[in-house]
């Protein structure tokens, strides 16, 4: 029978594998996009930056109508049935959803972007902004057949292959944008001729990995059922746009382009956190979408994986906030320097959405859709309302704290749905414990700041001192977690051996680290320690907090879950996962 332990393939390692490689892949690319930073905001004008956010705006708009909800449809049909002729028949369908479909509604749209686009821009229009949208429109369509390949790389759990395509397209985006902005001076146009070129040259390079997976056949039978299942997502793609977008149409009206052009560049300064949450969405649904013959481990398992995506969210914030700063003078032009607080609310909305992201796969594994529209129409409809009211006086500062509001709004309403239809033991005990860590961190870094006087304005070695003051703050995060009794004895045991491994201690020394600022009870472990050596005993293990007689229920419950799920994620956390192999 073998030593009962289950396949690595379906367990932790696969998510932790997936989201590391897709994370990497992602990494590289907005680092080295990053880069591009004080290259734009050196050539372009805080109003060349307007147009192009009001260029991204409408296209994301358009992007969903293009995409109609099948991105959540070919995740969710493909492991439906799993042979090869099952599969074929999904992804060909797809394939007329991105292609035919969108080539129609672009074109018809590029022929009357001269007549749109002045309606669009309203008093901030300027001869020939059409061409802009044009060019947009053109990488649209390539964008979107390029969505295809890549997500079928997901689902095969093939991301190394993901990630290589990821990196190559960087790698011709990033020449041709410093050709064309700062050895062309071509500004926005620049910026959007890369992308155009870049989205086309990748299509080509893409075809050859799935145009042998497609039949050429018509199966209506599976696109009614596929069409169902996307129709709410489309719906929920709308609000979303009018959620997370809508703003730049009041900045524009009521600021003009020079402020929708700051608010973009605080959204790119944020993209760490987005970034995060992209990577744990591409490995995430297709791991727990295979536990689902499993129900009760399944939830299990969305529950933990829940909570250390979100205590990696907090982290991140933490250093956002901590250095924030400092990136905003090293990585922009000095008219771009107001955005700093700005980008911070900005990240904390993104976590508000990976809280809806996790909160909404109960209602997506019943299929129970339906009413997810519904709650991004109230979130969305309480977002614009707030933007009509705040953003006239308060501008983008404004825009930043609506999009906050209308995300946790989004967040607590699916969560309630999702519980109804697909209840999950969510770790709600351990997220507060974050949020405490989060709040704590973040409120001492910058009480320090305030009390030194840190401004980006600083030059820029005082700014360095004064953020290398700050930093120590950061290592509240983790200290608090581990005072409240954050981790599971298991993962307490985790973390010792690897720091163990890194640093070649002996178990109970690094247990005893671990628990830093607990003398009292690393005194009692050791006197325990010692008296069970002398009387010919095993000694007991040293205690982490505060030295009990036994465990409690609760601590013993979540050890045995704690096991369970480490014989699926036995993975040595020094050096990474292993084996990994391209297929």
């Amino acid at each position: 029978m073998g030593n009962g332990r289950k396949p690595k393939s379906q367990g932790y390692s696969l998510l932790l594998k997936d989201s590391v490689i897709y994370g990497a892949g992602r990494a590289l690319q907005k680092f080295l996009v990053a880069l591009l930073l004080p290259l734009y905001t050196a050539f372009l004008s805080p109003g060349d930056y307007g147009i192009l956010g009001m260029v991204v705006t409408v296209t994301t708009f358009l992007d969903v109508f293009i995409t109609m909800g099948f991105d959540v449809a070919f995740s969710r049909f493909y492991f439906d049935d799993k042979s090869p002729q099952a599969r074929s028949r999904v992804i060909t369908n797809v394939f007329y959803v991105s292609t035919v479909y969108p080539l129609i509604l672009l074109g018809v749209l590029g022929v009357l972007m001269p007549r749109l686009a002045p309606l669009l821009l309203g008093e901030q229009y300027d001869s020939g902004d059409w061409r802009y949208f044009a060019v947009a429109l053109a990488t649209l369509f390539f964008s979107n057949l390029n969505d295809l390949p890549f997500t079928l790389f997901r689902l095969e759990h093939r991301p190394w292959i993901f990630s290589a395509y990821t990196i190559g397209r960087v790698l011709v985006q990033v020449p041709l944008s410093i050709l064309f902005v700062a050895v062309f001076k071509w500004g926005p146009m620049g910026v959007l001729a890369a992308n155009f070129v870049t989205a086309a040259g990748m299509q080509c390079g893409l075809l050859p990995t799935y145009i042998r997976k497609i039949d050429w056949g018509w199966h209506w039978h599976l696109m009614r059922p596929m069409l169902a299942f996307a129709v709410p997502a489309l719906f929920t793609g709308i609000s979303f746009y009018w959620l997370k977008l809508s703003d730049r149409f009041f900045l524009l009206h009521y600021q003009g382009k020079a402020e929708v052009g700051l608010y973009t560049v605080a959204n790119s300064l944020a993209q760490p956190l987005f970034l995060m949450l992209m990577a744990f969405r591409m490995a995430w649904p297709q791991w727990h979408y295979a536990k689902l013959h499993e129900p009760a481990k399944h939830k299990r398992m969305v529950a933990r994986s829940s909570t250390y995506f979100i205590t990696l969210n907090g982290a991140v914030l933490v250093l956002l906030g901590a250095f924030l700063p400092l990136l905003v003078h090293v990585f922009l032009n000095r008219k771009f320097w107001s955005v700093g607080p700005v980008t911070f609310v900005l990240g904390l909305s993104i976590v508000l959405y990976a809280l809806y992201f996790i909160f909404w796969v109960g209602a997506n594994v019943a299929k129970r859709n339906r009413m997810i529209p519904v709650f991004f129409a109230i979130a969305s409809a309480a977002n614009i309302g707030l933007n009509f009211w705040l953003i006239p006086q308060y501008g983008m500062w404004a825009a930043a704290w609506t999009t906050v509001a209308g995300y946790l709004i989004l967040a607590v309403t699916v969560y309630f749905y999702s519980q109804k239809w697909y209840p999950i033991p969510y770790e709600w005990a351990r997220l507060l414990k974050v949020l405490l860590a989060t709040v704590v961190a973040l409120a001492v870094a910058w009480g320090i700041g305030r009390a030194l006087g840190m401004s980006v304005y600083a030059p820029l070695n005082e700014l360095a001192l004064d953020t290398l003051a700050t930093a120590p703050a950061v290592l509240l995060f983790p200290l608090v977690l581990w005072a409240t009794r954050f981790f599971t004895p298991g993962e307490r045991r985790k973390l010792a051996g690897a720091a163990r491994r890194l640093t070649g201690r002996p178990a109970a020394q690094v247990t005893a680290a671990g628990a830093a600022g607990s003398a009292g009870a690393l005194a009692v472990a050791a006197g325990t320690a010692a008296d069970a050596g002398a009387a010919g005993m095993a000694p007991a293990e040293p205690c982490d907090h505060a030295c009990v007689d036994e465990l409690s229920e609760d601590d013993l419950a979540a050890e045995d879950e704690e096991l369970e799920m480490e014989q699926e994620a036995d993975i040595d956390l020094t050096e990474g996962p292993t084996g990994t192999t391209i297929t």
